[in-house]
């Protein structure tokens, strides 16, 4: 994969393509010929964080520095055939997912553009790696926010990328698309498995924008170049049937850009199997290629965002957001809701700024397992078999999030400073007896199963909070 995506990149910077005309303050030009041009662009953005976490076995107060993306992308066309972008992930950001390849790369984006125009002079076809085009937050660029990190309704809602196919028009300020895909997430091996089918993730998101995103895959948090006042309201729709493919299912594939819907941690149906094998022998509760119980997965949830200049260098903004989301299969139901508020003042080189989120997953969010209970859960239930499995059951509260906000723009968003203090009110912590808390919003504190499966460590409801600063350069 990664010698392929580097002959890709030399061969896009020897043949060239004609530059994309994004609203984003971004990109170099490489090559301007009368059929082709091409554009390259990059971002590295450094994060500091300290954290104060109530923990009996180790600091309360840690101290943090990551290199938070290290990204590369290329923006082209060739004639008035196609347009196209690539957007790659270097080093930190990915690494979890590739320790055997230091140094290696992941594609987040390489997706063709191709004008439709029976359809419409503004109607296009999208192939490619995307995108999912779902939910205002999940959709915003991370160059362009003003905040170090997206919130906690996030996690519940986040569709992430997938590849498929998807159509887009726009007609005067309405504008909509719908695409298909497999339901598995991006960077998926090619493989030729045994499949019995179930329906492809179709999404869906329509609405009316009159000038804050340049269009429905092309989102920016913020405006640093207002001129007039904009608004968009959009509203979106996911659904799919899981697909058992090989040894496990497309939902079961998702390892990166997880929602908490299609996660093993929190959806405690998701990885059952049938009670019995196709051949008639009894089947393990966690599933395998032939037992794999598949699950119906839906998302349905609207957003809507103003701005408005003020003069002499001044704006207002504000967004607000709302999903809801669920899995279902004979073993059980899962329903989880999010919401996000969000308002920003500019004045000159600054903005300021709170954002206010929450995320509520239903009483039965955790996991399921065979063995002998560890002591660290309240419930336990028979679900469809002989054996008793049991469930984390602390998952039921909602979650709150309350961030402010500053940054101080050096050049726009090619050169910032950002600095946020997320507080956590009634967030999970896993507590490991060995090694110390874990806080649920950060990547490494998601991992409920890895801590609750072992005896004597616990899940408690604690508030706590954590300052963060973040340097962005970006060309």
């Amino acid at each position: 994969m990664k010698r392929a995506l580097t002959v890709l990149m030399t061969a896009a910077l020897i043949a060239g393509t004609s530059s994309l005309a994004l609203a984003f303050d971004r990109g170099i030009p490489l090559a301007n010929t009368d059929k082709m041009s091409l554009d390259i662009w990059g971002r590295a953005q450094m994060l500091g964080v300290g954290q104060v976490i109530p923990d009996p076995y180790a600091d309360h107060a840690r101290i943090y520095l990551f290199m938070k993306q290290a990204r590369m992308g290329f923006n082209g066309s060739f004639e008035d055939l196609f347009k196209y972008q690539i957007e790659m992930a270097y080093g930190g950001e990915n690494q979890n997912s590739l320790q055997s390849m230091a140094g290696g790369y992941e594609l987040m984006d390489f997706v063709a553009d191709i004008p439709v125009k029976p359809l419409g002079e503004n109607t296009i076809l999208k192939v490619g790696q995307f995108r999912v085009p779902y939910g205002r937050e999940s959709l915003v660029d991370e160059g362009y926010s003003d905040f170090a990190d997206r919130s906690i309704a996030n996690m519940g809602s986040n569709q992430g990328r997938d590849y498929g196919l998807a159509i887009q028009g726009t007609k005067g300020n309405f504008t909509g698309t719908i695409g298909t895909f497999p339901g598995g997430g991006r960077d998926i091996a090619q493989r030729y498995l045994p499949e019995n089918f179930g329906f492809p993730e179709i999404v869906t998101r329509f609405g009316y924008n009159d000038g804050v995103d340049e269009d429905i895959y092309h989102v920016m948090g913020t405006d640093r170049n207002l001129k007039r006042t904009t608004k968009a309201v959009m509203f979106n729709a996911l659904y799919t049937m899981d697909t058992r493919i090989g040894h496990s299912t497309a939902l079961n594939s998702h390892s990166v850009d997880n929602n908490l819907l299609v996660d093993k941690n929190y959806n405690p149906y998701l990885n059952r199997g049938d009670l019995y094998n196709m051949d008639g022998t009894p089947a393990s509760s966690i599933c395998s290629g032939t037992t794999c119980q598949r699950g119906h997965l839906f998302f349905m949830g609207g957003d809507a965002v103003i701005r408005h200049p003020l003069g002499n260098g001044q704006a207002i903004e504000a967004e607000v957001e709302a999903n809801y989301g669920g899995f279902w299969n004979k073993f059980g139901t899962l329903h989880m809701a999010t919401g996000r508020a969000m308002a920003q003042y500019q004045v000159g080189s600054w903005e300021v700024g709170a954002r206010y989120a929450i995320l509520s997953m239903g009483a039965n969010a955790g996991f399921l397992k065979d063995t002998t209970p560890a002591g660290n859960t309240t419930q336990t239930t028979r679900i469809g078999a002989s054996s008793t499995y049991e469930y984390n059951a602390k998952m039921g509260q909602p979650i709150h999030e309350i961030t402010p906000a500053i940054t101080y723009h050096i050049r726009g968003h090619n050169m910032k400073l950002v600095a946020d203090l997320p507080i956590y009110l009634n967030a999970p912590m896993y507590v490991d007896h060995l090694d110390g808390s874990y806080a649920f919003p950060d990547p490494t504190g998601t991992d409920q199963v890895g801590v609750l499966a072992t005896a004597k460590n616990s899940a408690v409801r604690r508030n706590y909070y954590e300052g963060r600063m973040l340097f962005q350069v970006q060309f």
